[in-house]
């Protein structure tokens, strides 16, 4: 008897305990995201350097264009230039010729600094003042290569591989074209300040191009020697506006303004600081 009751206290204690225990519910199994995330395709090294792939591929085009034109190509095409010469082009070459000159492109700038400065237009005298300096910065470099080259201009000669070198005269100065020179200079600029613009640079390159062809249709220059101005106007205005740009960035203080300015009978620039 007694093992039975001790069987039954067991049990009871058991259930007891059992029922003491809370009931805790299953919690739902976890459910994965299974969202697909689109990540951003990471920037190829080749879409990272555009600009700088295409500058590099534009100078290696350039250096071939104008080994070629100089080796083989620059008689050829002064006979041609010479042969279909006419009125009309004669004409046009001396529309265009002048606004590769240092008169023209000052009244230029003049102009257009002025018209930005009454019409409150920024980019307008942005472009006048980077284009006056940018005018001098390629006059500086232009006639040192003049001077160290001294080529014999088709006028003169019907050789042209002709140069007298950094010894000569200084008579003969055909390389590299400083109208067509000036011209790019310019018309780089521009194109810098308007870039966002889908007339402007066309227009500016455009008549920059009508410029050089000028000096060829004249017989003033080779064509190896346009292309030669051509390069140089271009980096020397691109490096100029490059240059102010850096230099608006880090400006504090006082503030230096350039003007175009006329002294004398001769062009230049005057400076103002304001405080």
């Amino acid at each position: 008897m007694r093992p039975l009751l001790l069987l039954f206290a067991l049990l009871f204690t058991v259930s007891a305990t059992h029922a003491s225990v809370p009931f805790l519910p299953t919690s739902p199994p976890e459910v994965s995201d299974t969202t697909l995330h689109q990540l951003a395709p990471n920037r190829t090294w080749v879409k990272k350097h555009h600009t700088l792939l295409v500058g590099a591929a534009s100078a290696i085009a350039v250096t071939g264009f104008f080994i070629g034109s100089y080796q083989q190509y620059d008689r050829p095409i002064m006979t041609f230039a010479q042969q279909h010469r006419n009125a009309f082009t004669n004409e046009t070459a001396r529309l265009v010729q002048p606004l590769g000159t240092a008169l023209p492109l000052h009244a230029t700038f003049a102009t257009m600094f002025t018209i930005g400065a009454v019409a409150r237009r920024p980019k307008l005298r942005e472009a006048a003042v980077v284009g006056l300096a940018s005018f001098y910065v390629n006059a500086l470099v232009t006639d040192q290569l003049k001077k160290n080259f001294q080529r014999y201009r088709p006028c003169v000669t019907q050789d042209s591989h002709l140069f007298d070198g950094a010894s000569g005269a200084g008579q003969n100065t055909s390389l590299p074209s400083s109208h067509t020179s000036n011209a790019f200079a310019a018309a780089s600029v521009i194109s810098s300040v308007y870039h966002d613009s889908e007339w402007v640079p066309p227009v500016a390159y455009g008549v920059a191009t009508l410029v050089g062809l000028s000096r060829i249709n004249d017989n003033k220059h080779w064509a190896s020697d346009v292309l030669a101005g051509a390069t140089i106007g271009y980096l020397t205005g691109k490096a100029t506006y490059w240059g102010y740009q850096r230099l608006k960035g880090h400006l504090s203080g006082p503030r230096i303004q350039l003007t175009p300015a006329w002294q004398n009978g001769s062009p230049g620039m005057a400076a103002f600081v304001r405080f």
